[in-house]
């Protein structure tokens, strides 16, 4: 479970997604993430290491597959957009079970953010 302090922390979940908690600097805001197992050439838009490992920020990786074969236009920018929606749900599972204290927390582009 999560602390209240400001030291950032790291919490790993059943599917071996590792949520990212971490203070605001001068808020009582707390972010939490959600990232999984990736490599600096993958998908993700954002990532990090942890403990020597890349990371890619769950939500910044939607499967082409599900919008790349569509012209531009709205039909596409819709999939896109439930693309991004179903990464979200599944960065808000991982982040509620690794911190339940997140559960009423505001959601937003798969973080979540409570305050103090």
């Amino acid at each position: 479970m999560a602390t209240t302090t400001d030291k950032p922390s790291n919490h790993q979940t059943s599917s071996g997604l590792i949520v990212k908690r971490f203070r605001v600097i001068g808020t009582q805001t707390v972010v939490y993430q959600a990232w999984e197992p990736s490599g600096i050439r993958g998908r993700h838009s954002s990532v990090t290491t942890v403990d020597g490992q890349w990371y890619g920020k769950v939500g910044t990786d939607p499967d082409p597959a599900l919008y790349d074969h569509l012209p531009v236009g709205d039909e596409r920018s819709r999939n896109l957009q439930q693309a991004y929606q179903e990464r979200y749900a599944v960065a808000y599972q991982a982040i509620i079970e690794a911190c339940p204290e997140t559960a009423d927390g505001h959601r937003s582009d798969g973080e979540i953010e409570i305050t103090l």
